[in-house]
């Protein structure tokens, strides 16, 4: 396992590209911001609950492992803690390369073809440090011959504290059902999103029409999350008794991909041609009191 770290007068952040390109550590002032891996080993179908990892090239389910474009149907694995549907694109599974690094700064990328994504692709992370701000930056291409769908977003843990208070908008909440997929049926959102400490039972939100910004408040500082389109949508999870919120920003709703095409556009689903790249970009802003 090969540990690599960035550092400044706010941030160290560390990552582990082998186990899936995932962030380990992300402190600010010396405060977890995620809850750190500590695990000695690393299994892709078992993974730990903690730092951040890459969802490329879709968040979340496709129902009953399967995936219907362009005419055709493709059966892919299911995952095993999600039967009998897919879970989190499979990005996350795999070893990543550092392909640059330099002070402050390191980017990471891994090309995959094989039985869990009908066509081959480039997955791509890059990491900057600059004064109170950490970027990231995410990349998805499509190599190969015909188009297909793609999606991205991250899958961080924040660490709990006392007395955090989470604050987000969006304008539209989807219903779940048992399997934690949408049934379809939305309603709209007036007012923001608080979570706080207070929290005394599950948590499950897929969100959409998200404004791009996460706000959370520490007794020691204030985190400010902003992410740009088409990171547009937004998943909270918690079991209560964890010590983790998940909270994650994407690119579109679970199952997406196989919704009608006039659904699309609420939905998230972006089509990729031959060569074509799908990025975003998110920036995390601390400032301390």
């Amino acid at each position: 396992m090969k540990r690599m770290e960035l550092t400044n007068a706010t941030w160290s952040l560390a990552l582990l590209p082998e186990w899936g390109g995932r962030v380990a550590l992300l402190q600010a002032d010396g405060l977890d911001i995620m809850t750190p891996i500590r695990a000695e080993t690393f299994d892709p179908l078992a993974w730990p609950r903690g730092g951040i990892y890459p969802l490329l090239p879709y968040s979340n389910r496709l129902r009953d492992a399967r995936l219907e474009h362009a005419g055709a149907s493709h059966a892919l694995p299911a995952h095993p803690a999600a039967l009998p549907h897919t879970l989190h694109g499979v990005a996350q599974t795999l070893p990543w390369q550092v392909v640059e690094q330099g002070v402050g700064h390191v980017a990471l990328a891994c090309e995959y073809s094989g039985e869990h994504w009908p066509w081959p692709v480039r997955f791509e992370q890059r990491f900057r440090l600059e004064g109170p701000q950490l970027r990231i930056d995410l990349g998805l291409s499509n190599l190969g011959h015909s188009s297909m769908p793609g999606g991205l977003g991250l899958h961080p843990y924040f660490q709990r504290h006392p007395g955090m208070r989470i604050e987000l908008n969006v304008g539209r909440s989807w219903e779940i059902d048992a399997a934690y997929l949408p049934t379809g049926r939305s309603r709209s959102l007036e007012q923001p999103l608080v979570i706080d400490d207070s929290l005394q039972q599950e948590l499950a939100l897929y969100g959409s029409q998200w404004d791009g910004v996460l706000r959370v408040e520490y007794p020691q500082g204030r985190l400010l999350m902003q992410a740009q389109a088409p990171l547009t949508h937004f998943v909270a999870f918690a079991p209560v008794d964890a010590a983790y919120l998940c909270l994650e920003p994407v690119s579109h709703l679970a199952d997406a991909f196989n919704s009608p095409v006039a659904e699309w556009p609420a939905q998230g689903t972006q089509v990729l041609e031959p060569g074509q790249r799908l990025g975003s970009t998110l920036v995390f802003n601390w400032q301390a009191r």
